[in-house]
């Protein structure tokens, strides 16, 4: 009888066991997941949510033409405004929210928030006297990540991200805190090889990772379109063109390089009478990379008066990564 007994408890044990282990098999780890996702989405190790490509660094970098990767300097001052350009102080740490809508698929929200100076370089009327004009600056950048899990990886414990994958990218959308006036409402890509992508909703605008992203080749040139409105109050346009913001185009930007440009006021749509504005830059020969360019419009109150109240920093930025894949 007590051996009876005892192999029912056995069994019992064993059954228990069994159970549970086809349960912890059956469900997602939701919390050990969720961490993983935290994780690689927090990390700046991934090229592909590089949010800070709008730094200009360095009071010497701030000026058109730059590029990190050539020597010399080709400043074009913008009437008595020599410079105007950013240094971020604080990159903060991205907020996350992460939704499971299946099994499978993890869909995050991603915000940063960047904290610096909006820095202004003018010489005083015609003598050799250069103002600096100084604003705080803060500016959030978004953007939206989706991860799936690799059903060709078993054993999730010893998988280092749990098996857990970037399926798709969005474009990155920011603005200045805590208002822009500035809104960007199209742009335009085209380039010499016969490319053409029109963007006009940037969270929603997705990539496949790798096979989605924008590919350029070597020696490719890439010309941008923007349409967008500023319904700033107190419109500033000391050229009398009609032009109320600057556009800069930041491109070839990694952890490594950075270059910008501005793109040329050719007036309004016709249609629409949004401003248009318009530039184009030459892809590079490095690549084993990803690369971000960015779309950068900054109001002309924030350069060109040192009114800091009335015009504080103003901007609105919209950015997509791209490869640069040889022929």
């Amino acid at each position: 009888m007590k051996r009876l007994v005892f192999y029912l408890f056995i069994n019992l044990i064993f059954l228990i066991a069994f159970s549970s282990c086809n349960k912890d098999t059956a469900q997602p780890n939701l919390e050990n997941d969720e961490a993983v996702i935290s994780e690689l989405a927090e990390s700046d190790d991934e090229d592909l949510f590089l949010d800070w490509g709008i730094d200009d660094g360095a009071e010497e970098n701030m000026y058109d033409g730059y590029d990190s990767g050539t020597m010399g300097k080709t400043s074009a001052a913008l009437d008595t405004v020599l410079r105007f350009g950013r240094i971020i102080e604080d990159r903060g740490i991205r907020r996350l929210s992460i939704n499971r809508s299946s099994r499978d698929t993890i869909k995050v929200g991603l915000v940063r928030e960047f904290f610096g100076r909006f820095l202004v370089l003018a010489a005083v009327d015609t003598s050799d006297v250069i103002q600096r004009v100084r604003r705080r600056l803060r500016h959030a950048v978004a953007r939206k990540a989706v991860y799936v899990k690799n059903p060709n990886v078993t054993d999730l414990e010893r998988h280092p991200r749990r098996g857990w994958e970037l399926h798709s990218v969005s474009m990155g959308e920011g603005a200045s805190k805590p208002n822009s006036t500035i809104v960007i409402n199209e742009i335009t890509v085209t380039t010499s090889e016969g490319q053409s992508h029109v963007f006009t909703d940037p969270l929603n605008t997705m990539f496949l990772v790798p096979e989605g992203l924008l590919r350029f080749s070597p020696d490719e040139v890439v010309t941008v379109q923007v349409k967008l409105d500023n319904t700033t109050a107190n419109p500033v346009d000391p050229m009398g063109t009609g032009s109320t913001e600057k556009v800069l185009l930041h491109h070839g930007t990694s952890r490594h390089h950075h270059a910008r440009k501005h793109l040329e006021y050719v007036g309004t749509d016709p249609g629409t009478g949004a401003q248009v504005y318009e530039g184009s830059w030459e892809i590079g020969r490095s690549g084993d990379r990803v690369f971000h360019a960015i779309i950068d419009a900054i109001d002309n109150g924030t350069i060109y008066d040192d009114d800091t109240e009335t015009y504080p920093y103003n901007s609105t930025t919209w950015g997509a990564p791209y490869l640069v894949i040889p022929n």
